[in-house]
């Protein structure tokens, strides 16, 4: 039986994966939870957390930005419908690409803007960011919830959903904090919401790549053995 295209980048990907882990040694759990399921909650912790930031800092950013509360509304508004008319492009990117990668770009893609927001000067840069920003979260979030749909088995898989949900609103909580703490004070002349913004998206590169090299797509590894058990009949 000959591999299709997305069968091989699966086999190929899950090869580094675990060439890189294996070199590193990396251990496979942590008291018996998997390691790509510690960062797939890491990485839902984060996207929680930068979700809570803005509005943690309305009232810095109004007065850095000279925004009224109708343009603090806009700029939630328009992530959200990005992040709505763009979910379902991530229904295409898991069905045709390793679901890690698509997670780990999708965070990438988050940070960056997180981060540009923390340096923006205008309120329209910072709208425009905002988009890209709903653009990111809207890849991550169903590939998360696919992740932890086929990490799982049927009796355990609520208990998935469950703990996911809670590191999220952890992660929300964590976010919206830190970011109200941050607002009050200055760093080396530097504004602390901008800090918060800039910190938030250090974090989130840290775990976008750590989901590249450590997350395994469990949908790649079922095709490899499936191929691998269908190579061995036919011989």
């Amino acid at each position: 039986m000959m591999l299709t295209q997305t069968h091989y980048h699966n086999f190929t990907l899950s090869v580094k994966l675990t060439q890189f882990a294996d070199s590193a040694a990396m251990p496979s759990s942590f008291f018996g939870i998997s390691l790509s399921l510690i960062i797939i909650n890491m990485a839902s912790i984060m996207e929680s957390a930068d979700e809570n930031l803005l509005p943690g800092v309305y009232k810095e950013a109004s007065e850095a930005f000279n925004a009224g509360p109708s343009d603090l509304g806009y700029l939630t508004f328009i992530r959200n419908f990005v992040e709505g008319v763009a979910s379902p492009m991530a229904g295409i990117l898991v069905i045709n690409h390793d679901r890690s990668t698509v997670v780990a770009l999708g965070t990438l893609c988050w940070a960056l803007s997180t981060a540009a927001v923390g340096v923006s000067q205008y309120f329209w840069q910072v709208a425009f960011l905002r988009a890209v920003n709903g653009l990111g979260l809207a890849v991550v979030i169903p590939a998360l919830q696919s992740l932890i749909a086929d990490s799982y088995d049927d009796c355990s898989r609520g208990g998935g959903f469950g703990f996911l949900k809670l590191t999220g609103a952890l992660g929300g909580i964590g976010g919206g904090a830190v970011a109200t703490v941050m607002a009050g004070y200055e760093f080396w002349g530097i504004p602390g919401w901008r800090c918060a913004f800039i910190i938030m998206a250090t974090l989130s590169c840290l775990i976008a790549c750590l989901v590249f090299l450590f997350v395994v797509d469990p949908r790649g590894t079922i095709i490899i053995h499936q191929e691998s058990s269908d190579v061995n009949t036919e011989r």
